[in-house]
């Protein structure tokens, strides 16, 4: 289980980075009015993968801890434990952009807000369309994956009231069902595209290889080889598949890495670093835009007429303090949040 652990905080820095990554992309293209592709072209690949590993992990996390709570009686704990862990910080970085939006407009160009959107948002039930990342979203605009987070709890916690068996097939068959409804309905309605869309699968492809590694016996130790051979892999999936070719290479590397043992008492500079992005992922990945987006400005005061490697020490600055950002905002907030209301929660 420790190892298991491990292996996923690693994960879970590796996704949020990729994420943050590509947007301090996007967000260093504002600073020039030419062209800039820092990521050559790749950048919204690099940020979905970054998705696909959250989505996984997800899965993946929910049947490793609670594989034995299924038919148990603690579908309600295992709510509360949810809503302990997300609401906190999602609340307090919707409500900034809510007050951010109010004090300045100016600041989100292509976004309006109405008081409807912000309580649906509050809700997770996206409803502000965003045109960078073609999708709707909350207010809080990275909050749309977390939309499909709590879809996906909300239909494991209800798979939590049968025997484990009954429960993953319930789980299984409701997440396969919306996404053959998108795929063979078509449908038009935004709502419909969004709750419909193949993207769910991720959460299943976590789940089923928490249950394949169940199976093995052993656990092997990671190598120089083995983590080259999966990054060979990854690049191909992210660069040159999509939809289910994607998904099945994905579901692969995401198999071989959770698999991997890493020692714990073997850390290094690299791996406590891994270890702290990871353990503040969740703060660094709501927190990126909106410091960005305040990052940017200042950057554009500093650097006027930026040349091409001005602007891919651009990235590297965004993409370094939102990651430093967001872990101060773990270790002062979050951290101590979630301890003060799993306290309450008994």
């Amino acid at each position: 289980m420790k190892n298991n652990i491990l292996s996923i905080t690693y994960l879970r820095a590796i996704a949020c980075m990729l994420v943050v990554v590509c947007h301090a992309e996007s967000f260093s293209a504002k600073l020039t009015p030419a062209y800039f592709t820092g990521l050559f072209g790749y950048g919204g690949a690099v940020g979905k993968l970054g998705v696909y590993l959250f989505f996984m992990i997800s899965g993946y996390l929910m049947a490793c801890v609670h594989w034995e709570d299924f038919g148990q009686g603690k579908m309600g704990l295992f709510v509360k434990k949810r809503l302990v862990r997300i609401l906190p910080m999602y609340y307090l970085f919707t409500l900034i952009t809510i007050m951010a939006w109010v004090v300045n407009p100016g600041w989100f160009p292509s976004t309006i807000l109405t008081p409807i959107d912000d309580i649906l948002s509050l809700l997770f039930i996206p409803s502000v369309y965003i045109k960078e990342l073609d999708t709707l979203t909350p207010v809080l605009s990275v909050g749309w994956t977390l939309c499909y987070e709590m879809l996906f709890y909300l239909v494991f916690a209800v798979g939590m009231l049968f025997s484990r068996r009954s429960g993953m097939q319930f789980i299984f068959i409701t997440i396969v069902a919306l996404v053959v409804c998108g795929a063979l309905a078509n449908p038009r309605q935004p709502w419909s595209q969004f709750y419909t869309n193949e993207i769910m699968l991720y959460f299943l492809s976590g789940i089923s290889c928490f249950m394949l590694q169940k199976r093995l016996s052993q656990r092997y130790a990671h190598s120089a080889l083995s983590l080259t051979v999966i990054v060979v892999l990854l690049a191909i999936s992210t660069l040159w598949l999509q939809g289910f070719p994607q998904l099945l290479l994905l579901s692969l590397c995401f198999f071989m890495l959770t698999g991997l043992e890493f020692s714990s008492g073997r850390q290094t500079r690299l791996t406590r670093i891994a270890t702290g992005i990871g353990l503040a992922s969740y703060s660094i990945y709501l927190c990126h835009r909106l410091f960005m987006g305040a990052l940017e400005k200042v950057l554009h005061v500093l650097i006027p007429t930026p040349g091409t490697v001005t602007l891919y020490l651009a990235m590297v600055i965004l993409s370094v303090a939102s990651a430093v950002v967001g872990y101060l905002i773990y270790w002062l907030i979050e951290k101590r949040t979630t301890m003060a209301f799993r306290f309450k929660a008994g």
